[in-house]
């Protein structure tokens, strides 16, 4: 298969094509060698129509083929054929967008709507060879429906990737595969991404569930029964993998450099690097010393993606480089520096080599979560951890090759599968896929592992240690997770729900809501040419605020940011009225949150407005992302390692929108906001009770404090340096505690005034026991859309919160409890 990829750098594109499929075991029915005009087969032409080259028609896969007979297909006459068609196309950019190919690919499958078609497309050295879901366009009650298209996309056709060539080697036909339609069915299975989830699922978990049985993390619970201890230890392994995958990701858009995954290259710069035994297997006998995560993955996590390569301004001093022993005396922020210099050949080799590459990331995502000062240790980042800590992940957790191991006890189930499973290294799991850095959508999916794969795993690997769900989520695949399609169904009639109540009493004609179904549909209809209901429209969701009560892994108000940013590209494509409704909120809340004094926090604020706009530093969903993530989307969770699954998500959205500059600052790239008070861990069905009698209401000082907190929490979502972040998270302990004093003088109890003064929300291992959208959000008069997939989960009467729940629940009242229901 390799040389039948590599045979289109030299071959006629025809030629090539016809010789790919020889390969897979068909004869084509040949049409023509000759390239065909667009206007010879659409009748509508589209924009992405610029970047076509060449057409060929390649012929027609049918039952012809399986017999050796010539096929009757004519390309002029688009009657129903039984059989899959299949173009070539050339095209004259170097660098298609997905929707460039799904929209040319789709174009073929209108005209030829009776007819499935694969396209093979050519550019620059790749390919990508589109598969179009046969989807009859003309329904009378609907209209065109929009078919699924799903790409194979960039084939390097020197240097295929392992995971491309894989695919490949499936759509080669079995010997039971003896009709059209057999081989139809067969395909549409390979391009299944749903499929290649579950694989990578299997893989991930048996990693999973091995590797908690090697590791060791600092402050391990001094209980020695066996349910804490594996409990510790699940949440230290996905928080490792949470931020592992975010890097593996983002070295897709060429932000990380491959070779720190690369274990020859590893071995050039480590001393003493050797993660397999002399008989290449994986486990037994081998050193502990955790060398590659310590020195590459933490100096990549805490001292590199966390921290600039030059200070980036005035208040941001810090730059990249190794620790010396005395630099900085006690200081915390001496986490930002390198560790571990002992363990490399040559530490300023690694220096150059992640400078070249790795940009300040911010977010929070990688703070390293150790506070020396008070001698709490969680991440172990140290160079002379504590005699009463430990940090042990071995290397050939990552470097491993596949080894049987006994996994039938964790996974509950006693069959030779799970006695006898396979587990390797986690970068070589990772090599045999090929990922891709953007989110698929109901009808354009790279054939290839997105973001959403991290909510589909961490969703089951959440569930695999909380004792109400553990025993059944080990059993299962993927069935903790919410289908993309129920996702977007429920995303769409809740917006449409919305933009209804914004409209509906001036909006005089009948049609409204079959417009609001066309503005959300996955098509480039815009049914809106009043300029006043498109500003109106795009206002409503500017002032929407969403919530998902039980955010899990981030499924909904991902797929609620999708479908925005999908409706504002076609209300708005030029970002105008986005822009302006952006700078008259920044205006409105410098006036009404900043301290006059505060010009600088003014002047920075509308900067940064101007410069998320620039579409020659990110394209123009950068902006229509970022705005919607900060002003209408917030999502609570009971367990805080969701929460940060659901930050990663969001970060990664926003990181692909960006384009890198090498020869600027920072290579391009804007340093990730802060999500803390957009993303928290609480539990949604426990009040704060509040007292009746509250003055919380009419007290100018509450008022005043709750303003400036507001004010800190604002300044929080774009800080980017420690220093800042730790003065402002200081304010906000005393806002919170000024908070306190006085709700206990306006007659507050003291239980309910301290559990609000104590709630920090910036502390990534908390979850709160309580929930209130107006401490928590600043929100006091409810949100817009509330949307999610509860936990669904029975209580017994030894639940601590059963007499709260009973007394507090309509659907508690009568008979068993269950937690949807709540």
């Amino acid at each position: 298969m390799i040389d039948k990829i590599k045979s289109f750098e030299n071959k006629d594109l025809y030629e090539a094509s016809v010789d790919f499929f020889k390969g897979l075991g068909l004869n084509i029915n040949q049409i023509s060698s000759t390239p065909i005009d667009t206007k010879d087969i659409f009748n509508e032409p589209i924009k992405a129509f610029e970047n076509i080259k060449n057409i060929y028609v390649i012929g027609l896969l049918d039952d012809s083929n399986f017999i050796n007979n010539q096929s009757s297909f004519k390309i002029s006459n688009k009657q129903k054929y039984d059989g899959i068609l299949v173009f070539s196309v050339e095209l004259n950019t170097p660098n298609p967008t997905r929707k460039m190919l799904a929209d040319i690919s789709r174009a073929f499958n209108k005209e030829y709507f009776y007819t499935p078609v694969i396209v093979i497309f050519k550019y620059a050295n790749k390919l990508s060879l589109s598969n179009t879901q046969r989807q009859p366009y003309k329904i009378a009650k609907e209209g065109e429906k929009v078919g699924k298209v799903s790409i194979l996309r960039d084939i390097d056709i020197n240097n295929p990737h392992r995971g491309h060539i894989d695919i490949l080697k499936q759509m080669k036909i079995p010997p039971k595969i003896n009709t059209y339609e057999a081989l139809y069915t067969y395909w549409q299975e390979v391009f299944d991404v749903s499929l290649l989830n579950k694989k990578f699922y299997k893989e991930l978990s048996n990693w999973y569930s091995y590797a908690i049985r090697e590791v060791v993390f600092p402050s391990q619970p001094k209980d020695t029964e066996k349910e804490a201890m594996e409990i510790h230890k699940s949440q230290n392994v996905i928080r490792l993998l949470t931020r592992f995958l975010f890097v593996w990701f983002i070295k897709e858009k060429g932000l990380v450099p491959k070779e720190l995954f690369n274990e020859e290259y590893i071995k050039s710069i480590l001393k003493d690097f050797n993660p397999k035994n002399m008989d290449n297997t994986l486990f037994q006998g081998q050193d502990k010393s955790s060398i590659y995560y310590k020195a590459i993955l933490q100096n990549l996590f805490f001292a590199s993606l966390n921290c600039p390569k030059e200070p980036l301004d005035n208040d941001d001093t810090r730059k990249r480089g190794f620790r010396e022993n005395n630099y900085y005396g006690q200081n915390r922020d001496a986490n930002f520096l390198m560790r571990y210099e002992k363990y490399f050949k040559n530490p300023q080799q690694f220096l150059e080599l992640i400078n070249s590459y790795v940009p300040f990331l911010n977010g929070g995502l990688f703070e390293c979560l150790d506070d020396k000062t008070n001698s709490i240790y969680i991440d172990g980042f140290s160079d002379n951890l504590p005699k009463d800590h430990q940090l042990i992940v071995p290397d050939y957790l990552f470097f491993g090759v596949e080894e049987h191991v006994d996994l039938s006890a964790w996974y509950g189930i006693k069959t030779k599968a799970f006695k006898d499973a396979t587990v390797k290294g986690l970068i070589n799991i990772l090599k045999s896929y090929k990922f891709t850095i953007a989110e698929n959508t109901p009808i354009e999916e790279d054939v290839a592992l997105d973001p959403e794969l991290l909510g589909r795993v961490f969703e089951n690997l959440l569930a695999s240690y909380n004792p109400e769900t553990k025993t059944t989520a080990r059993k299962q695949t993927g069935s903790f997770y919410t289908p993309r399609e129920i996702v977007t169904y429920m995303v769409d009639e809740s917006l449409i729900a919305y933009i209804k109540t914004k409209l509906e009493d001036d909006y005089k004609n009948d049609d409204l809501e079959d417009k609001l179904r066309k503005l959300c549909s996955y098509n480039d209809i815009q049914p809106f040419e009043d300029e006043n209901i498109i500003f109106r429209i795009i206002k409503a969701l500017d002032e929407l605020k969403a919530l998902d009560p039980a955010v899990g892994s981030g499924a909904f108000p991902m797929g609620m940011l999708q479908k925005i940013v999908h409706i504002l590209t076609k209300l708005d494509p030029e970002n105008e009225y986005w822009y302006e409704l952006q700078l008259n909120r920044a205006k409105k809340e410098s006036d009404e949150v900043f301290e006059t004094k505060d010009k600088k926090e003014r002047e920075k604020l509308l900067i940064e407005i101007n410069n998320a706009f620039d579409e020659t530093v990110n394209n123009p969903d950068y902006a229509r992302k970022l705005y919607i993530i900060e002003n209408s989307i917030y999502g609570v969770d009971i367990q805080p390692i969701a929460i940060q699954i659901s930050k990663l998500r969001f970060f990664i959205s926003l990181v692909i929108e960006q384009k890198i500059d090498k020869t600027k600052p920072n290579f391009g790239i804007r340093p990730l906001p802060n999500l803390e008070t957009k993303f928290v861990s609480a539990n949604t069905l426990i009040g704060i009770g509040k007292e009746a009698n509250s003055l919380i209401d009419f007290d100018e000082t509450i008022k005043q404090l709750e303003k400036e907190l507001k004010n800190v929490r604002h300044r929080l979502f774009n800080a980017k340096t420690p220093q800042t972040k730790r003065k402002l998270r200081a304010k906000d302990k005393e806002l919170r505690e000024q908070i306190s004093q006085e709700l206990l003088k306006s007659g507050w109890s003291k239980e309910t005034a301290e559990k609000l003064a104590n709630w920090d929300p910036y502390d990534q291992n908390a979850s709160s026991e309580f929930f209130d959208i107006e401490w928590m959000f600043g929100i006091t008069d409810g949100f817009d859309i509330v949307i999610g997939n509860p936990p669904y989960m029975r209580l017994d009467k030894n639940n601590k919160n059963f007499i709260y729940f009973k007394n507090n629940y309509i659907t508690a009242t009568k008979g068993k409890i269950n937690t949807y229901k709540l």
